[in-house]
């Protein structure tokens, strides 16, 4: 049974990036197969620990699980009108913090770390020559869904990579969690191998044209600070891309495909900002259950949006008890982290949280596979069964 949850982990991690390709439309609109063949690996880790009748410890960030999840349910509960979506998307919330948790639990167990990597390597280069062959066919007007639209809530006249996603950002943001993954020194990934994924990787972030790609250079400016004077540089750095993309949200920044390094500022508000402010107005009337999981708190004229800010979004849609269960998530982690502190796990999460302030990252997989594997590398030195 350990054998068979591990098989079908891995092909969980395998499968993360192709869920825009190989949709699995019978759960709900955003499930994918690897959710389908995570909950058999999540059934078959169940039923180790019951013959074994060896349990996980709770701690601290069970209870910050346990917090997010359960006011979840309590805003489903409350929320009227209800949302259609609502209990498929509670569902999908409860999958997520299984996902951590399996995740933490598999990770501790021997060989499964470099494991781990090596497929996260794998499905990552795959996704990059997917990411490289959508743009170069787009270039010679072959339209595929290996690319997306320029612009999140107003189509653009763009073609960005998007690969096995179904958006750019999504691909990006994966990027981000993917290059910490190859690059962490426990997973015990070749120089060689890491150093091809983490170039395929940084072309793939750089053809989505996304606001991710401030995070990821946190990422990989935080994975280089090994010396005190990097360090405060990177702290600087990081101060400088929290303002940019805070900026990016409150001015209408355009470009045009041609001259991408010219880009052109218009009048009015942006669409993200006005996704934002309207998230806000929601999270004013509802502070205390929010408008249920499902729902959409912003809006762009008569159109509903998600605030594209991810501790906002879940304070309006969830209510601000479960943006506190979230927030606690990492805190508990950093406070039970292994020292010395691991550059490349731990700035994989600050990129990861710079990108949460332009998107809404708490609905992501390999977000919650992260937090997992943050959870693996704390201090306790025996593993889990």
């Amino acid at each position: 049974m350990s054998r068979l949850a591990a098989f079908l982990y891995l092909a969980t991690l395998a499968l993360l990036p192709w869920g825009g390709i190989v949709p699995f439309p019978w759960l709900h609109a955003n499930a994918q197969w690897s959710d389908a063949v995570f909950a058999l690996a999540a059934l078959a880790w169940g039923a180790g620990l019951v013959a074994s009748r060896r349990f996980p410890r709770l701690r601290l960030v069970h209870a910050a699980l346990g917090l997010y999840l359960g006011w979840a349910a309590v805003s489903l509960l409350a929320a009227d009108p209800r949302p259609g979506s609502g209990p498929a998307k509670l569902l999908g919330l409860a999958m997520l913090v299984a996902l951590m948790v399996v995740t933490s639990e598999m990770a501790r167990r021997p060989g499964m770390l470099r494991a781990i990597a090596r497929t996260v390597a794998a499905t990552s280069l795959l996704t990059a020559l997917a990411a490289l062959g959508g743009v170069a066919l787009s270039l010679a007007g072959v339209v595929t869904p290996l690319v997306g639209t320029c612009g999140d809530l107003l189509p653009g006249p763009l073609s960005r990579a998007q690969a096995g996603f179904p958006h750019p950002n999504l691909l990006a943001s994966y990027c981000i969690f993917a290059s910490g993954v190859v690059a962490w020194p426990s997973a015990g990934l070749s120089r060689r191998l890491r150093g091809l994924v983490l170039a395929a990787l940084t072309v793939t972030v750089l053809l989505t044209f996304s606001r991710a790609i401030l995070a990821f250079a946190l990422a990989a400016a935080i994975r280089g600070a090994c010396t005190a004077q990097r360090r405060t540089l990177v702290k600087a750095l990081a101060a400088v891309l929290v303002v940019a993309m805070v900026a990016l949200t409150v001015v209408h920044v355009t470009f045009s495909p041609a001259r991408p390094w010219a880009p052109q500022v218009r009048s009015g508000p942006s669409p993200r900002m006005e996704a934002t402010a309207t998230s806000l107005e929601t999270l004013g009337l509802h502070p205390l259950l929010g408008t249920g999981p499902g729902s959409t708190p912003g809006r762009r004229g008569d159109q509903a949006f998600d605030a594209h800010h991810t501790p906002l979004n879940v304070a309006a849609t969830l209510a601000l008890p479960a943006l506190l269960g979230l927030l606690l998530v990492p805190v508990a982690l950093w406070r039970a982290r292994r020292r010395p502190t691991d550059r490349a796990l731990w700035g994989m999460l600050a990129g990861l949280a710079l990108d949460g302030l332009a998107q809404d990252v708490e609905d992501f997989r390999h977000l919650w596979v992260a937090f997992g594997l943050a959870d693996a590398d704390r201090q306790e030195s025996s593993p889990s069964p």
